[in-house]
């Protein structure tokens, strides 16, 4: 069932979706320095240890891959999404006054202040209008 999270809500579970984002994040960065290397050692075309070297890295991308499929589906089981990795963009499926709405969280960002509704994942991000006192 999919949950629906109001927004303070959705900003107390932030500190979880960070910490899941910060591996995120550090897998991403460590996959693309492992392809870069790859690619060069490929491009080098040296025989000596090449294939050994290369399984090693294609070992070593593959965890990395591993990884950020489990931090994608640590975010699907809260209901959440992600929109794109670059930068890290997170959607939760919310609920406010005026109905349904999907929160926007990208990587460095504090709390929960951007949204849009269901349906126009792919259009730019709005900040939220909070009613005063809020």
């Amino acid at each position: 069932m999919k949950r629906l999270y109001t927004l303070q809500e959705a900003n107390q579970v932030l500190k979880l979706v960070r910490a899941i984002a910060a591996e995120l994040l550090e897998r991403r960065t460590a996959r693309r320095t492992l392809a870069r290397q790859r690619e060069q050692l490929e491009n080098a075309a040296t025989p000596e240890g090449l294939r050994s070297e290369l399984a090693e890295l294609d070992a070593q991308i593959w965890a990395h891959d591993e990884a950020l499929r489990n931090c994608r589906e640590e975010l699907e089981k809260l209901s959440m999404t992600v929109l794109r990795t670059n930068p890290l963009t997170v959607h939760i499926p919310g609920t406010a006054k005026s109905g349904e709405v999907v929160f926007c969280w990208q990587e460095g960002e504090a709390s929960v202040c951007f949204g849009h509704p269901p349906g126009q994942e792919e259009h730019q991000r709005r900040p939220l209008k909070l009613a005063s006192g809020a």
